[in-house]
């Protein structure tokens, strides 16, 4: 079950990943490789797209969906991994069940950034409502935002 449940979201997640535009791996600027391979040296499935002006390579880390954005001097931006449920902070699954009473989470995924940044982003859902919403890994809600219907 665990398994089918995190290919579901690495479905969803390179759903998403679909309004960016894939580039050739000739096309994207040696820094930004370099860099990706020194992150990621287990990396396999890499895939180069354009987001904005910054590239965001989708790939899978010994078996796990990530996505990691870097500027085109090779300087990472962000990296998202993700995640089931069981895998998120006691303090998280707290805040949920506290501020999103009746809520399921259908997508969770983990934001690792420069300076130690580290956020939990998933969607929740309550009958036709869900929202968007990013936590703390102290369970702080710091955004929230309606889904789309």
């Amino acid at each position: 079950m665990k398994k089918i449940i995190v290919m579901l979201l690495a479905c969803v997640l390179f759903g998403f990943l679909g309004f960016t535009q894939t580039i050739a791996p000739e096309k994207v600027p040696a820094p930004v490789k370099e860099a990706f391979v020194k992150k990621f040296p287990a990396a396999t499935y890499v895939k180069y797209e354009m987001e904005n002006k910054d590239y965001e390579i989708t790939f899978k880390d010994k078996g796990v969906g990530m996505s990691a954005n870097f500027n085109a001097k090779g300087e990472w931006l962000e990296t998202e991994t993700i995640m089931i449920e069981s895998d998120l902070p006691k303090e998280v699954l707290t805040s949920v069940a506290t501020n999103f009473i009746g809520s399921s989470i259908t997508e969770i995924t983990k934001i690792e950034g420069p300076d130690n940044v580290l956020n939990y982003e998933m969607n929740l859902k309550k009958g036709k409502m869900g929202y968007e919403v990013k936590f703390s890994p102290k369970g702080e809600i710091l955004k929230k935002t309606p889904l789309n219907k």
